[in-house]
């Protein structure tokens, strides 16, 4: 069986399938805080719990999801740690979708995120709530393509609610 705290990493992780801020925030301690690597990408942060919630859920107005799926799964007993090797795939809604040229197909093309990532979790004495953790984001991709995606799907959504 896992121990408490994979679970919590494994929990963590899941969250971001439906970017379910309830989930996430059941695993994260009150004094939680969320950093961004590298600093050559010049990204927010660090963020506070509310403020992490706040950022998922402002992810959720333009995705259904964005699934990462761990590649591995490395336990620190001695710190108190996980870290994880992942992947993922960003899932824009389908009005971000509209009004792109081409069949779905193609519309879904233009719109095609996969990245890598590292996430490194502390947690607290029982195991059950992160109270650190840092993100490792695919330098790259993050800063060549998801950042122009993220614009471009915010810009559409915001045009759509302009009142």
């Amino acid at each position: 069986m896992d121990s408490k705290r994979l679970q919590t990493a494994k929990k963590y992780i899941s969250h971001f399938e439906t970017l379910d801020t309830d989930t996430l925030a059941s695993v994260l301690a009150p004094d939680h805080t969320h950093q961004f690597a590298p600093a050559s990408l010049v990204v927010p942060g660090p963020f506070t719990k509310e403020q992490f919630l706040a950022h998922s859920a402002a992810l959720r107005k333009i995705m259904t999801g964005f699934p990462v799926y761990a590649r591995e799964y490395v336990e620190s007993e001695s710190s108190n740690q996980v870290t994880v090797w992942a992947t993922s795939r960003a899932h824009f809604k389908e009005e971000v979708l509209a009004d792109e040229e081409g069949d779905e197909e193609e519309r879904r093309k233009k719109w095609e995120f996969e990245g890598e990532y590292v996430f490194m979790f502390w947690m607290d004495e029982t195991g059950e709530k992160v109270v650190r953790t840092v993100e490792f984001l695919d330098s790259n991709l993050t800063e060549n393509k998801l950042r122009p995606l993220l614009k471009r799907a915010n810009e559409k959504v915001q045009s759509r609610n302009w009142f």
